[in-house]
């Protein structure tokens, strides 16, 4: 399916079959946390806080790790991020819109992909009053993360869903690229613009969606941000 470029003051319509949900940025504001825990890591190594946060959008920590300390011990400073991590969820709230969506959703057809780890993860989504979703891929269990495509990829299989008929919800730059990699229409989240994603809400306000038949369509109101192009599954739903 294919649209034209999305004009003021209509919706931004997407019809598939599965939705591909990142978690921390998308359905959890969790930057605060992520922020402090981010510059405490940081500083046990003498490394400038706003420059690892800047390298770990998107990123699981084992990755940032090797990024921006190649010479620590990963798989120690990797546990002891997950740990604070798990242990502190103040300020982890759900993202406005979330808990509406997720409710209007049938549990077969959406997954969270996320670079959290599966402990965190679960954390952060008790902390924000969501649910967990039947679904749920995390760090542990792709080789590659964002950008690589893998977890898109894996997210899919277990929707059993072609990535080509998804729609990804993302926050971040890699992850925007992960979701445009598997093949997939990319739905930016944030007030942050990703120029790559096919459309942008500052949040999931508003955006809806219903069943219909055996596809789900997931609609924009046109009070959202602008689009910054047309993509595979788009269509404009005329007032």
């Amino acid at each position: 399916m294919s649209g034209p470029v999305d004009r003021p003051g209509r919706a931004w319509t997407w019809r598939g079959d599965a939705l591909l949900l990142d978690l921390d940025g998308t359905l959890v504001d969790s930057a605060a946390a992520i922020e402090r825990h981010t510059h405490a890591w940081a500083a046990r190594h003498g490394l400038d806080g706003a420059t690892v946060v800047a390298a770990s959008h998107g990123r699981r920590d084992v990755e940032v790790v090797r990024l921006v300390a190649p010479g620590a011990d990963v798989a120690r400073e990797v546990a002891w991020l997950h740990r604070l991590s798990c242990d502190d969820t103040e300020d982890v709230v759900a993202v406005p819109g979330a808990a509406a969506l997720l409710d209007a959703l049938a549990p077969r057809v959406w997954a969270v992909v996320t670079s959290a780890a599966r402990e965190v993860a679960l954390a952060r989504l008790a902390a924000a009053g969501l649910p967990v979703p039947r679904r749920l891929v995390c760090a542990e269990d792709v080789v590659r993360g964002k950008p690589d495509p893998a977890g898109f990829h894996a997210g899919a299989r277990l929707l059993r869903a072609d990535p080509r008929r998804c729609l990804v919800l993302e926050d971040s730059a890699a992850g925007v690229a992960a979701g445009r990699s598997a093949g997939a229409t990319v739905l930016g989240i944030g007030p942050e613009r990703v120029p790559t994603a096919h459309h942008r809400v500052a949040d999931l306000r508003p955006v809806s969606a219903r069943s219909r038949g055996p596809e789900v369509e997931v609609v924009v109101a046109p009070a959202a941000a602008p689009a910054s192009g047309t993509a595979r599954g788009l269509r404009e739903v005329v007032a």
